[in-house]
């Protein structure tokens, strides 16, 4: 049973409009480009598990996407690409879809990637889910729930990869290709016979896993030290991505594509609130889709019917969480 769906995570798709919006020059680009790259790793390694997913039997297991957890010291939050908890036990998974060579080096605990003669390096997935076990074990106890096993994996999806890993590596076992995964859920079930969660017990986790779940809803440009001067304005072209389109008596068109549209602004504003806030005026609708007139930027806030505080010029519009979902109705 899915208790929390797989989803693109509110930082990749803020990483996603920030490259959108900065050019390929600037210098804070290709580090954004790296974080994006790596996240998006785990993202479409998680939704290439959700075939062996399919498997599992949906009375046995509460499935879990991409939780952000509060450690028990209130300060720090730790992420879980996927959960599975089942009566007898939990196995908390880290998806990749790394390409190329991969090679665990245990003496200093790292994986290195080499790809297109290009070598990467990156923390230990085995070390960082061995930290998740211990910060998910100690949450539930907080809770007063049992301490059930906690089983863990670090799946690569990546057909073509190639894995090895020195002699000191200690974890070969922590360690799959994606079509292992059934073979190794065969295993955990065998030795975590003993049922810890009853039905109750089990709601009761699914409830509080829910409600810790804190999406890392943080200022993206800060993050990078960028400002928003440093942005590319403009209605953003929902097709090729050029910026800006050019305004047509009655439509938007893109001068690179010639895609024309009624509605386009409306992806640009989705990057305004995932890079500025959730909160916009006139003013500032104006300043980031270069609107020549006032009027213009009000006949757009009348046909999304915002919620609103303050009267006249000192209006002050509100972006919704869900304003996404809220677009599929223009389309």
């Amino acid at each position: 049973m899915r208790k929390k769906e797989l989803e693109i995570p509110l930082r990749i798709r803020k990483l996603e409009a920030e490259l959108k919006r900065l050019p390929e020059s600037h210098p804070k680009y290709q580090e954004i480009s790296d974080e994006y790259g790596r996240r998006m790793s785990g993202y479409r390694g998680e939704q290439s598990l959700t075939y062996y997913l399919s498997f599992l039997k949906e009375k046995n297991y509460s499935i879990f996407h991409n939780l952000r957890l509060p450690d028990i010291s209130g300060e720090h939050f730790f992420e879980i690409d996927l959960l599975l908890t089942s009566p007898t036990y939990q196995l908390i998974i880290d998806a990749k879809h790394y390409r190329g060579e991969l090679y665990f080096d245990g003496k200093f605990d790292q994986l290195i990637q080499t790809y297109k003669d290009t070598k990467k390096s990156y923390h230990c997935s085995v070390a960082q889910i061995n930290r998740h076990q211990l910060q998910l074990k100690r949450l539930l106890e907080t809770f007063k729930l049992p301490s059930p096993p906690i089983e863990t994996l670090v799946a690569f999806t990546n057909p073509n990869a190639i894995i090895d890993a020195s002699k000191d590596f200690k974890h070969f076992h922590k360690v799959i290709k994606s079509p292992s995964f059934l073979s190794k859920i065969d295993l955990f079930e065998k030795r975590n016979k003993q049922e810890i969660f009853d039905k109750k017990q089990l709601q009761k986790v699914s409830k509080l896993l829910l409600k810790k779940h804190t999406p890392h809803d943080h200022d993206i440009l800060a993050q990078f030290g960028i400002k928003e001067h440093e942005l590319i304005k403009g209605v953003r072209c929902p097709k090729c991505n050029k910026i800006p389109m050019e305004r047509t008596p009655r439509s938007w068109r893109c001068t690179k594509c010639n895609y024309t549209s009624k509605t386009a602004y409306l992806n640009s504003l989705v990057d305004y609130s995932l890079l500025i806030g959730n909160t916009i005026t006139n003013q500032q609708l104006r300043d980031f889709l270069k609107l020549p007139t006032r009027s213009g930027a009000k006949t757009i806030f009348k046909s999304l019917n915002l919620e609103y505080r303050g009267d006249l010029k000192a209006r002050v519009y509100i972006i919704p969480d869900d304003f996404e979902n809220i677009l599929k109705e223009f389309e």
